[in-house]
């Protein structure tokens, strides 16, 4: 059987057994996240902090779907990556959509002004949304409860912490105003692409003696 064809059956059973009151949880914490631009004054880059918070908390809500008690069967009726990239797919498609409604919708109210530059906030939003989905995807190679989907809002948290020591021209987080970005700002897409690496190589399928 198909890939495609055993994703399409294994939908819908999917989508009952992931639960959905973390995304519920985190979208509407994204909502709030976007209050000062619907009731502040317009100012340059007043979106920016509520878009990366609405980032990392749909991406955290996305580590809850990813501990699969099927994954320490021995006999699994399905394959794993099956499996795991239906998870991943049922809540990060719609994580993603409501990440882009907001985006636009700041963009209404506010103008380009209350945002910046599209790019740069959109690598940081996947960045921030990415990192937890990819911490618990390791994490759930290992074990399958809720420890696993608590390691990616962790490793997200202590990342952003950390980034919160550096000032200045070391700061990742200053959306650029040159065409040149400075070598904090440089760590953005190798921080992307580092996610996604460990995320395709964690939700491969294992193999247990």
């Amino acid at each position: 059987m198909s890939a495609i064809r055993l994703g399409t059956l294994l939908l819908r059973p999917l989508a009952r057994a992931v639960p959905w009151w973390p995304m519920a949880v985190a979208a509407a914490l994204a909502v709030l996240s976007q209050l000062p631009v619907l009731l502040a004054e317009p100012a340059p880059g007043l979106a920016q902090p509520g878009l990366r918070l609405a980032a990392a908390a749909l991406g955290a809500a996305v580590c809850f779907a990813l501990p699969d008690r099927m994954a320490s069967t021995v006999l699994a009726p399905s394959p794993r990556w099956v499996r795991q990239w239906l998870r991943v797919a049922l809540n990060m498609m719609p994580a993603a959509a409501l990440w882009a409604l907001l985006y636009l919708a700041v963009v209404a109210v506010g103008g380009r002004l209350v945002v910046g530059p599209a790019g740069y906030l959109t690598l940081q939003a996947a960045v921030c949304g990415l990192i937890p989905v990819a911490a618990a995807a390791v994490a759930a190679r290992y074990r399958d409860d809720l420890g696993a989907a608590l390691a990616g809002p962790l490793v997200l948290g202590v990342a952003l912490v950390g980034t919160l020591f550096f000032t200045g021209t070391r700061s990742p987080w200053p959306i650029p105003s040159e065409p040149e970005w400075t070598a904090a700002q440089l760590c953005w897409p190798s921080a992307l692409a580092l996610s996604a690496v460990a995320l395709l190589l964690a939700n491969r399928e294992v193999f247990r003696s």
